[in-house]
């Protein structure tokens, strides 16, 4: 007994994993988190039914509130062209030989007074005709024919009546004006007597607020639930934002929820929509007065937030339960933590350079002892290679140093081959002349600037520079084509890296050649890459093996011809440009040799 407590001691020195393991028993968090999925799962079902059901009867009483409301204006419209004294003044004003389109009578705004005056919910009636303007109870703002022309529509419908979406009008009186968002009901004047049209429009025009009112009170409430009227082209009626009046439904609800409600057969609907990253519940319903459709939008998080208030009386449950068990668990918690905490310290002062701390273990034996071993290797590494490359920096400092020392001053040099030029010129040595000029442009290029980089323009003229005294040393015949775009010129691009290529081309390319060689040097623009170089010849080319091990051994002879190898020059492009640029070489025996250099697009 004694040995197996001993054994399970050591256990929990030696090892960390049970210490978690006794930690997530203590919490015993499992049973409760499968009861409150389930009792929330089923209490968050019964909610979103109940607040479906609820939200689809104040669909349905809000639309038989509207079908009644609107049903009271037809009535009234029929009041207004039922009345004979009405019609008879209607037609003789209509009839008269009146030049003004714009018309009125006095008498025919005191008959509808005594109908249409009294009801608050309109605004105005007027009455149109191919011919005038009549004048009922205040008279538009804009009498214009073509603000007249949408409602001369109706005499196609017989005797119907047709609705008119909201808009947003001025009316006018002799005494003031009002402007309000109205919709309108519009039918054709018929004869009382023989029931044949008279080619009169009677207009109606009511309040938007009436039914914004209806609508607002059946959802009262309700705040989180929104609700509005769209007409059949998917135009906005009725919204509780005004500004919205007027413009589509996909303001809205985006052009996939007008399409849902567009492509309703029955006229109601209910269907989940995601607009604008809110995940939303659409009802809807058709008025059975005519093609308009009411709409309530409710967003899920309204929806669940009755559940979501019994998921956070679970979660207090949860967290009381998780308290005591945490007061338990205490004293094994410190154990694990105390050591990460003391890592975490020591991390942070390596981070800001002291290299020089230690972790020191407690003789625990567990994986702690052995993370603070390793650590201590890492640091120890760490002070290590830092001093390796200081002391390398230090020697590659005393190395330039050396060199600058070493350099010939490029002035003197400069002046004195311009000298040498002038004295050739003097004594009829053209040739010698030329090649002092071509000379001392290639060191003023190479030599005269103490950066790492020179315009493609320099770099051109430096590979022509070294062509051109190549010429006079071997008298060779190689045909030389230099070709460069001229949105290029000004870019940069490591120096000396063309003429290596060019002398390797011309030394070996065409050793058993002595004529018809040709060398192109192309540079150019690649849209999305860079800027790239390309210098092909026809000479005798190579085997695509060995071209390759010539960017791969930077110190084998073949790559080197020219005092910097092409491996060389790959490598210095590498650590100019970055690892995805440098030299491509294509080449394929007896038809010659491309080699490509592909280089970003510096400024």
């Amino acid at each position: 007994m004694a040995l197996r407590l001993i054994s399970w001691i050591k256990i929990w020195k030696s090892s960390m994993r049970y210490k978690w393991m006794l930690l997530l028993i203590l919490f015993s968090l499992t049973p409760l988190v499968v009861m409150g999925i389930i009792s929330f799962s089923i209490s968050k079902s019964t909610i979103n039914d109940k607040v479906t059901q609820y939200s689809e009867h104040l669909l349905y009483q809000t639309a038989d509130n509207l079908d009644t409301r609107l049903g009271i204006y037809k009535d009234m419209m029929m009041q207004v062209l039922n009345n004979n004294e009405i019609i008879n003044m209607l037609r003789t004003l209509d009839e008269s030989a009146a030049v003004s389109y714009d018309v009125d009578s006095l008498s025919l705004t005191t008959k509808l007074s005594t109908i249409v005056a009294i009801n608050q919910d309109v605004q105005s009636i007027s009455f149109v005709s191919q011919k005038h303007y009549i004048k009922g109870i205040y008279r538009w703002s804009k009498r214009t024919r073509t603000e007249v022309k949408p409602f001369l529509l109706t005499l196609d419908d017989g005797s119907n009546f047709r609705w008119y979406s909201t808009r947003y009008g001025t009316y006018v009186d002799s005494l003031n004006s009002q402007s309000n968002y109205v919709f309108s009901l519009a039918k054709q004047l018929y004869k009382i007597s023989d029931d044949s049209p008279l080619g009169i429009i009677a207009i109606l025009d009511i309040r938007e607020d009436v039914m914004k009112e209806l609508i607002s009170k059946a959802v009262s409430n309700n705040e989180d639930l929104q609700s509005f009227v769209i007409d059949g082209r998917g135009m906005l009626v009725s919204y509780p934002d005004s500004k919205l009046i007027g413009k589509s439904v996909t303001e809205v609800l985006g052009a996939s929820g007008y399409e849902q409600i567009k492509n309703s057969e029955t006229g109601e609907q209910r269907f989940p929509l995601t607009y604008k990253g809110d995940s939303l519940i659409v009802n809807t319903k058709k008025l059975h007065s005519n093609d308009w459709v009411v709409v309530n939008v409710i967003s899920k998080a309204a929806l669940y937030q009755d559940s979501n208030r019994l998921l956070q009386i679970f979660i207090i449950i949860a967290l009381l339960c998780i308290v005591f068990s945490i007061l338990a668990a205490v004293v094994l918690a410190n154990s694990i933590t105390n050591p990460i905490l003391k890592m975490i310290r020591l991390m942070r002062q390596v981070m800001s350079g002291e290299l020089t701390v230690r972790y020191k273990a407690k003789s625990r034996h567990d994986e702690f002892d052995t993370l603070g071993d390793n650590f201590n290797y890492m640091v120890t590494r760490i002070d290590e290679l830092l001093k390796a490359v200081y002391a390398e920096q230090d020697q590659k400092r005393v190395a330039e140093l050396r060199a600058l020392q070493a350099q010939i001053n490029p002035h003197f040099l400069y002046n004195t081959l311009d000298m040498i030029k002038w004295t050739a010129l003097i004594q009829k040595a053209n040739n010698a002349a030329e090649m002092v000029s071509l000379l001392s442009r290639l060191l003023r290029i190479s030599l005269g600037k103490a950066e790492e980089t020179v315009t493609v323009e320099e770099e051109i003229e430096h590979v022509q520079c070294y062509l051109g005294i190549q010429k006079f040393r071997f008298n060779f015949n190689i045909e030389t084509v230099v070709e460069m775009d001229d949105d290029v010129g000004l870019l940069q691009t490591p120096k000396l890296i063309l003429q290596p290529i060019v002398e390797n081309a011309m030394i070996h390319a065409f050793v058993d050649r002595e004529s018809g060689g040709r060398i192109t040097i192309s540079c150019c623009k690649v849209p999305g890459q860079g800027v790239r170089f390309e210098v092909a010849d026809n000479g005798k080319g190579m085997d695509p093996a060995f071209a390759r091990s010539l960017l791969a051994e930077p110190t084998s002879g073949a790559g080197k011809t020219g005092g910097i190898g092409l491996a060389n020059v790959d490598e210095r492009i590498k650590l100019i440009c970055g690892k995805m640029y440098g030299i491509e070489i294509q080449s394929e025996p007896g038809i010659g040799t491309t080699i490509r250099i592909m280089l970003p697009l510096m400024t």
